[in-house]
């Protein structure tokens, strides 16, 4: 009964975390993805964990772009800024996927991400572990590995990145774009988009990045202009 106490005092009334992913699901993820050599498939950014030292976060999006931690009264808490980019074909290793059951949700940090899933990623010549905090609306072990395809394949695309002009390169290394970039290349500087509006008569596309703060227009398949948020 104590320790019930206890728990309902660190969560919160009402805070207990909803596990959408079934136990069956979360074994799966677990048995499936863990152990995995994987490579970014996108520049991706690295940075302190919200208030948790021992951690690194990792993400496709700018920090300040991130929606991933509110106050009590709904103000976004966003991260301290990212201190690195890892570029594209960086090696990775999944080493734990980890579901917001209530005594975890207990023990993480409280000003960071708890009442979401993380997935622990090892970096070479980093103690601390890279989490990528996943979407709390997941609800199989196939989103879970649809998700971490956004930032960490299996296929490696140095030689793509290689192949593509010194500027070009040189923006992603920066998660910045450049006028003329491919299709490609742009989804390895800014991740992949929430949403494209394709006009093939045209030969036109108009890519938006999560809560529309990024946008991009190609034209025959180069870029020709894009949107930040200031």
């Amino acid at each position: 009964m104590k320790s019930a106490m206890i728990l309902f005092l660190l969560l919160g009334a009402g805070c207990f975390p909803r596990v959408s992913v079934p136990e069956q699901e979360r074994q799966r993820a677990s048995r499936e993805l863990e152990g995995q050599r994987r490579v970014t498939k996108v520049a991706v950014f690295v940075g302190p964990f919200f208030e948790d030292p021992s951690k690194l976060l990792v993400s496709d999006q700018p920090f300040q772009e991130l929606d991933l931690l509110e106050t009590m009264s709904g103000s976004v808490v966003a991260p301290p800024p990212a201190e690195r980019v890892l570029p594209p074909g960086t090696p990775l290793r999944v080493d734990k996927v980890e579901f917001p059951t209530g005594w975890l949700v207990a023990k993480r940090v409280v000003m960071t991400p708890r009442y979401q899933p993380w997935v622990y990623l090892a970096l070479e010549g980093e103690p601390r572990p890279l989490v990528l905090v996943l979407p709390q609306t997941l609800t199989s072990a196939e989103d879970v590995r649809v998700e971490i395809e956004r930032v960490a394949g299996t296929t490696d695309p140095s030689p793509a990145l290689q192949a593509l002009p010194d500027r070009q390169r040189t923006a992603i290394a920066r998660k910045d774009v450049v006028e003329g970039m491919s299709p490609q290349a742009i989804e390895m500087a800014w991740g992949y988009p929430e949403k494209k509006v394709i006009d093939r008569p045209m030969n036109s596309e108009e890519w938006t990045w999560p809560g529309g703060k990024r946008k991009a227009s190609l034209r025959q398949g180069k870029l020709v202009r894009w949107e930040t948020a200031r």
